[in-house]
């Protein structure tokens, strides 16, 4: 039998799964011979295993099996291993008894000349003894390595053809299949310097499970998955009914970080006359950056990145890491505070939700001149025209958020309870360099008509009165404190309690 051993020459990986292109070259005789391919792994589909060859042969009567007893290393690698354990055994208990017998204070009828040449050639002998030890220890790690990748075989596939070739000669072989332990996954990075265009990457992170390491292959990354491209779903019928009402109480247990990007994300952004002073103070470094993939949308069905030059893709989830696409997205900076949920002033990027080059939602690191400064979940959600994307704090812009009165009073003609509440918002400037500020503030917007609210003090901030949310650019300037008051009152039934729902 013929043997054709073939080395990984491309990998095409899709979100799951990957097509492996195998080489190989046999020298085979006139007539017809089996052909023995080495080369599938254990994980492989064999269903979809498929030999070519650059040269004209019959090829036919392909075959599977698993390796051998006798055709995998010696298992003699096990006794050798177990015979090195003993060794080692034997000099660690060496080692032991040449130090215990250094302690000569419970034996007797012992000499000083024969202490003192025991003493002195202790050191020598412990030094020799731990050398051997230290060699021993290596080469059990050395056999321990080669019997685990003899394990490996077990899982392992040969693939047997028949074939005929009209004369003697060097034949060049191609292996492919699809193999199950492979995937990649779409990361991405919003890097800005707070002055020009944010740069959105896209990058994947790309694993294997098989039993080998991919070395110098060609790599190409594909965004569909073929497993997923069999069946047109077919629509059903969705038949409606009635039924009597039940009440389901729910309770709302949300993150302030979370409530706060939700009331980010709800209001317009005005567009500043100046740049954040966020971004001015903090100087820019060189990124080292590696070549993009080159895009191939070829495939109508799928978007093909072809990773330049060949590379390496060692076994192991997380292996690997390759730049994808760059995209620059205009924006709009901007420096904002909630402080009602957040005492801290943040820096905010605000595009276009049309510009973002994804359509689902993603998490997505943000690097602000080249500084890792946290994730942010990135929605792109087409019913808004913007998005704002926090890129960090503002440190040097001190926020802090007090509430001043809180009166309770009773309006006993109407029957009404009054409860009127002031807060004071301080924004700190500790730069040399005067800067904006977006303000942003609620007051709660009342869908009962027993409830009123009234507004008494809004210090010129913007009203948006079905959501309650306020508005004000402030600018403030090197070392100045800014305050900004807000003041509104609550009427209700005082036969009933005041809640409040988000």
């Amino acid at each position: 039998m013929t043997e054709l051993f073939t080395s990984i020459d491309s990998v095409n990986i899709f979100r799951n799964g990957a097509e492996v292109v195998r080489k190989g070259q046999a020298e085979l005789k006139a007539g017809k011979q089996e052909l023995c391919v080495h080369g599938l792994s254990g994980t492989a589909d064999i269903n979809t295993a498929r030999l070519f060859s650059s040269e004209s042969l019959e090829c036919y009567n392909i075959r599977y099996k698993n390796y051998e007893e006798d055709e995998r290393p010696s298992l003699e690698l096990l006794k050798e291993i177990e015979d090195l354990q003993k060794e080692i055994e034997v000099k660690q208990l060496q080692i032991s008894l040449w130090q215990t017998n250094g302690d000569f204070s419970n034996k007797n009828n012992i000499g000083a000349g024969d202490i003192e040449e025991y003493i002195e050639k202790l050191p020598e002998r412990l030094n020799r003894l731990n050398e051997e030890l230290r060699d021993l220890q290596e080469k059990e790690k050395e056999l321990n390595k080669k019997y685990q990748e003899s394990q490996q075989l077990d899982r392992l596939y040969l693939m047997i053809v028949d074939v005929m070739v009209e004369k003697d000669g060097l034949y060049n072989f191609e292996l492919k299949y699809h193999e199950n332990s492979a995937s990649w996954d779409s990361i991405y990075e919003v890097h800005s310097d707070a002055r020009e265009d944010l740069e959105i990457k896209m990058k994947g992170k790309v694993s294997q499970w098989t039993h080998e390491d991919w070395k110098d292959v060609s790599v190409s990354l594909f965004s569909g998955n073929p497993s997923l491209g069999g069946t047109l779903p077919e629509i059903t019928p969705v038949y409606l009914d009635a039924q009597e009402k039940t009440t389901v109480r729910r309770t709302f247990a949300k993150a302030n970080g979370m409530r706060r990007e939700a009331m980010m994300m709800d209001m317009e952004v005005e567009e500043s006359a100046e740049a954040p002073f966020m971004g001015e103070a903090m100087m820019a470094s060189a990124r080292m950056v590696t070549p993009e993939a080159i895009v191939s949308n070829d495939d109508e069905t799928m978007t093909e990145y072809i990773l330049s030059g060949r590379r390496d893709i060692y076994k192991g989830s997380n292996s690997a890491m390759v730049d994808l696409q760059s995209y620059k997205i205009p924006c709009e900076y901007q420096i904002v505070t909630a402080a009602k949920l957040d005492p801290s002033a943040y820096l905010v990027a605000t595009i276009k939700t049309e510009d973002l080059p994804f359509t689902e939602y993603v998490d997505a690191d943000i690097y602000l001149n080249g500084m890792y400064t946290g994730s942010t979940e990135l929605d792109p959600d087409f019913s808004k025209d913007k998005i704002d994307i926090t890129l960090g704090k503002e440190e040097r812009i001190h926020v802090s958020y007090k509430e001043t009165l809180k009166k309770q009073s009773q309006v006993l003609l109407k029957g009404q309870k009054v409860i009127e509440y002031a807060y004071e918002t301080s924004i700190t400037n500790n730069t040399e360099s005067p800067v904006r500020v977006l303000y942003r503030n609620q007051i709660p917007v009342s869908q009962n008509k027993e409830v009123t609210v009234e507004t008494v003090d809004l210090d010129g901030a913007e009203l948006d009165k079905d959501t309650g949310i306020l508005t004000k650019e402030v600018e403030v300037g090197p070392k100045e404190i800014k305050k900004i008051n807000l003041a509104y009152k609550v009427s209700y039934p005082k036969d009933k309690d005041l809640r409040e729902r988000h």
